[in-house]
């Protein structure tokens, strides 16, 4: 039985105690009065604890009550919070990417998908033709290139990553030191370029985008040069390894650029 049902039986027994006692007053007020004076005091006092006993228990539903609510406001104000963090982090990616990479940014996207086969390296974001989206756009985040856009629907696009084995991208040595050359996809992480004999390049060199294919900004962060494979006696460029500045399984949001 539950707290509030047993106070309440309690208060009516009392109730008919306090009447049955009034009625033997009536009856014999001089000699059962004194006698059953100790009785109804005990009887009001029990009734007022019950009283009061059953408005504690109102106010402690209202105070559960009340946590409840409260609790509830509190959860959703701390996922309004985690909401703004979020879309804060992305307008400070757009700004950097457009003060430092290229300023023809078109806007912030989400990967939605990713492509399961580790031969292709292909992202799936939530913008779209009807987002100002087009075939050819770049698609970058402020440590380097990702990719390029290569289909689009109304409200999904497709982008080709730079480790997938159809990808090509024009790259040069960072730091105005020259030297171009063209990087393929390698699957599944990594880049293969390709150099004349006569380019400086070692492990540890920095490659960004060139002019070469007219379809990066220039300057934009590919990788870092990992290996250099061995030149044979007939080879007429040098092959390096490169690792992408990029981790395509990571990534969350990135800025697509306008065409050039």
């Amino acid at each position: 039985m539950r707290p509030w049902t047993q106070a309440l039986s309690v208060y009516g027994l009392l109730l008919v105690l306090s009447v049955v006692l009034l009625r033997f007053q009536v009856l014999a007020p001089s000699a059962l009065g004194s006698a059953t004076a100790p009785l109804s005091k005990v009887a009001l006092v029990a009734a007022d604890n019950v009283r009061g006993s059953l408005a504690s228990m109102a106010e402690g539903r209202r105070t559960r009550e009340e946590i409840q609510t409260l609790t509830r406001r509190n959860q959703e104000l701390r996922q309004q919070n985690e909401l703004l963090n979020v879309e804060l982090g992305r307008l400070r990616q757009l700004t950097q990417i457009t003060s430092t990479q290229a300023p023809n940014a078109v806007g912030i996207a989400q990967v939605v998908d990713v492509a399961p086969s580790p031969l292709l390296a292909r992202l799936k974001l939530n913008r779209g033709r009807a987002d100002g989206l087009r075939v050819h756009m770049p698609v970058t985040i402020p440590a380097g290139l990702v990719g390029q856009v290569i289909e689009v629907s109304a409200r999904k696009s497709t982008v080709i990553a730079l480790v997938d084995p159809q990808s090509s991208v024009g790259v040069t040595l960072s730091g105005g030191r020259g030297g171009r050359g063209l990087a393929v996809g390698s699957p599944p992480n990594r880049l293969r370029a390709e150099f004349s004999l006569g380019v400086p390049v070692k492990v540890g060199d920095v490659l960004v985008t060139s002019s070469l294919g007219g379809v990066y900004p220039v300057g934009i962060r590919v990788g870092t040069v990992e290996k250099i494979v061995p030149v044979g006696p007939n080879d007429v460029t040098r092959t390096v390894i490169v690792k992408p500045a990029v981790d395509v399984g990571a990534l969350t949001d990135v800025t697509v650029l306008g065409a050039l």
